[in-house]
């Protein structure tokens, strides 16, 4: 039986006529690196905010390392390292006094304070004050507080956000040795590459609801666990299309000229011959397994894209 170190049973929250997160079911094992996605208002930041104590939900459960919040509070979320998607620190502080900060809310060390500003490649600049940092600067302040104290629990939200290609990396580089010591990596991305790069396993939410919650490479199989046969025509692709789809090969997606068709491997040929039967004009054709990222427009729909949110669902 998997360990699991954070769990969230039944869990419910409403702001006015909203009703942000319905019911939710996450069960994140021990040592995992775990990518929580879905598309702008689906409820991942009230999600985390309740996990943290920081809104509370008008019902369910939440249990860290087998301990019902609600019983030990406080000392269930010890050993949590959180980094918020926009993260505000008092500017009039310079990067130091802020490690300083936080490492005495904590009860961590302040010899980490140096030490963890080096790692994120801040220490140069550890004496001047966070109001004059850039975005990316004051977020890889934001991620050096988080790694306070040798946290059991990364929780990061968003947390490649403002960081330029170098920084990113450097940051994904942290997460994977965080996590090779043992430290659950609990975080949302917009960004599905960087979730198939990361991930071991994955929950998609949306609507407040979970739609799926597995390894990434189950998840990645899609609905069906079809691959896609990518097909560039000359013209209007809209014939083609309707005589795929009176053919019953009706799971496709057309991007202007680019009709996508997910369908078995052993039933390729049979795409092709309707499309010459249809008298389509085929420029080029490809097959492509399936990604994450399709994965999510078909677990989601089409007119969805993946993001932070941007009010309290």
């Amino acid at each position: 039986m998997p360990e699991y170190i954070l769990q969230t049973k039944a869990l419910m929250k409403s702001f006015k006529n909203v009703q942000a997160v319905k019911g939710l079911d996450l069960n994140v094992e021990k040592g995992d690196i775990y990518g929580f996605l879905g598309p702008n208002g689906a409820g991942k930041t009230t999600t985390i905010k309740m996990i943290l104590d920081l809104t509370h939900p008008d019902s369910g459960d939440i249990l860290i390392n087998g301990k019902n919040t609600k019983q030990a509070g406080v000392l269930a979320r010890q050993g949590i390292g959180y980094l918020p998607e926009r993260a505000q620190f008092y500017r009039n502080l310079t990067a130091y006094q802020t490690m300083e900060f936080f490492a005495e809310l904590k009860g961590a060390d302040k010899k980490e304070c140096d030490e963890l500003l080096a790692r994120v490649g801040m220490d140069k600049w550890r004496d001047e004050k966070l109001g004059t940092f850039s975005k990316g600067m004051v977020q890889l302040v934001g991620v050096a507080q988080a790694l306070l104290g040798s946290p059991r629990i990364l929780i990061l939200d968003e947390p490649t956000s403002g960081l330029d290609p170098r920084w990113a990396r450097a940051l994904k580089d942290i997460m994977l040795e965080m996590n090779g010591k043992g430290t659950t990596v609990f975080f949302s991305s917009h960004l599905l590459s960087e979730v198939q790069e990361l991930c071991k396993r994955i929950a998609i939410l949306n609507k407040g609801q979970l739609v799926i919650e597995d390894t990434v490479s189950r998840v990645s199989e899609g609905l069906t666990g079809k691959p896609k046969l990518i097909v560039r025509v000359i013209g209007d692709p809209a014939p083609a299309v309707k005589a795929l789809t009176d053919a019953g090969f009706a799971e496709t997606q057309v991007h202007g000229q680019v009709i996508s068709v997910f369908v078995e491997a052993g039933r390729k040929s049979q795409v092709m011959k309707v499309l010459a039967q249809a008298n389509a004009d085929v420029e080029d054709f490809r097959t492509e397994e399936s990604s994450l990222e399709d994965a999510f427009i078909r677990y989601i729909g089409a007119d969805s894209t993946p993001g932070g949110d941007r009010d309290a669902a």
